[in-house]
């Protein structure tokens, strides 16, 4: 039998914490957003849009070291036998996702600079996303996107999970190198 290589421990420390995080803002986002369509503003509503842009943000500095450290850090090889064309499906996926974690937060923090809702706790605000004006109807746009880029990244996490969980049940040791 084959040993597989895993991924260096502080890379799945990463990807098992960005996991939680974006695992958490899916449901939040869409949480916030029903209540924000159906008019239902206070403490609540507030507090959702705090975590999750404070979520968020954290997710788009994360995945800045997640980018460096793939760049320099070369990860473990996929197995042989692993067919060529799962293989590069796996890798465009993985990229897909990579790029959806970075353009989906990007827009939502244009689009609470456009609105503007920087504000997240108290006294404490995400800086202003630079070259980006205050407009309500720019923030819709960007706030549209950013949702449209959401779901898409939704998506592509359940078809992960899936194919993870399918690696898993077929004990082919692909899912025991992020673990």
């Amino acid at each position: 039998m084959m040993k597989i290589q895993k991924y260096p421990a502080g890379w799945r420390v990463l990807h098992w914490v960005m996991a939680v995080m974006v695992l958490t803002l899916i449901p939040v986002g869409l949480w916030m957003a029903s209540r924000a369509e159906a008019d239902i503003w206070g403490a609540l509503t507030n507090t959702l849009y705090s975590v999750h842009k404070a979520i968020g943000f954290s997710v788009l500095l994360l995945m800045i070291l997640r980018i460096v450290v793939k760049i320099r850090l070369k990860g473990p090889p996929y197995p042989d036998n692993m067919p060529r064309a799962l293989q590069i499906a796996a890798k465009s996926v993985h990229h897909l996702m990579y790029l959806l974690l970075v353009v989906t937060p990007l827009f939502g923090w244009a689009g609470v600079t456009a609105y503007p809702a920087l504000a997240i706790l108290g006294d404490f605000h995400l800086p202003a996303m630079p070259f980006v004006p205050q407009d309500e109807d720019l923030a819709a746009r960007l706030f549209y996107i950013h949702g449209w880029l959401a779901i898409t990244l939704g998506v592509l996490i359940v078809g992960h999970i899936a194919a993870a969980l399918r690696h898993l049940l077929r004990k082919d040791g692909i899912f025991s190198r992020m673990v």
